[in-house]
């Protein structure tokens, strides 16, 4: 049975964007415990002693039940460099704790400070958030991604993302490059500029 993992953004006591990873949960009991009851992250994060003050990474672990949750000051990751690796027959399509494959990946380029998955030439995702391409002053996020991320599937739904192939052969056609997550908001300031990013 797999172990699944949700990082939520805290602040100053507040969850952020909620409804979104309930929608991810939903999806993964679906896919793997179609016969139990949802665990709902509304009314477990009722019940826990939330900090409320200063911005968190909220750690929820859960399988059919919350296995443990933690509280941890968020530090930002500063990313200039990136690497492109293959991502080959390795799958992420849930936000699942087990990471080893990911950090492995990582580990192997110390040249670069995260990595970018490749499949079949086609980009798909950091080892840490979705992707976002901009051109002509739009912004473009891999049709094909690694993992369901909340933020992405947000700006989706807010028409600030298009989907589209993002090939590796085709980067030069794109400005800038952006990671998205629940941290890393879209945006020309967060974003790094391409093709100088790329190891």
């Amino acid at each position: 049975m797999p172990t699944f993992l949700e990082t939520v953004h805290v602040v100053n006591g507040e969850t952020l964007h909620l409804d979104y990873h309930q929608k991810r949960i939903n999806d993964a009991f679906q896919n793997y415990f179609p016969t139990s009851p949802v665990l709902n992250i509304r009314d477990y994060f009722a019940s826990l002693d939330i900090p409320q003050h200063g911005s968190y990474r909220a750690r929820l672990v859960y399988r059919t039940e919350w296995d443990f949750h933690e509280f941890i000051p968020y530090q930002s990751k500063n990313i200039n460099k990136l690497a492109i690796v293959d991502t080959g027959d390795f799958e992420y399509p849930f936000k699942f704790a087990d990471r080893s494959h990911i950090l492995k990946k990582i580990a192997e380029h110390p040249e670069a400070d995260d990595i970018i998955f490749s499949k079949q030439g086609k980009l798909q995702d950091s080892s840490i958030a979705n992707l976002a391409f901009k051109k002509d002053n739009k912004w473009y996020t891999p049709k094909e991604p690694l993992h369901w991320g909340t933020t992405r599937r947000r700006l989706l739904d807010e028409q600030v993302l298009e989907e589209r192939d993002i090939l590796e052969t085709e980067l030069k056609d794109y400005s800038h490059i952006c990671l998205i997550n629940v941290f890393r908001p879209l945006s020309d300031e967060n974003a790094l500029l391409l093709p100088d990013s790329i190891v």
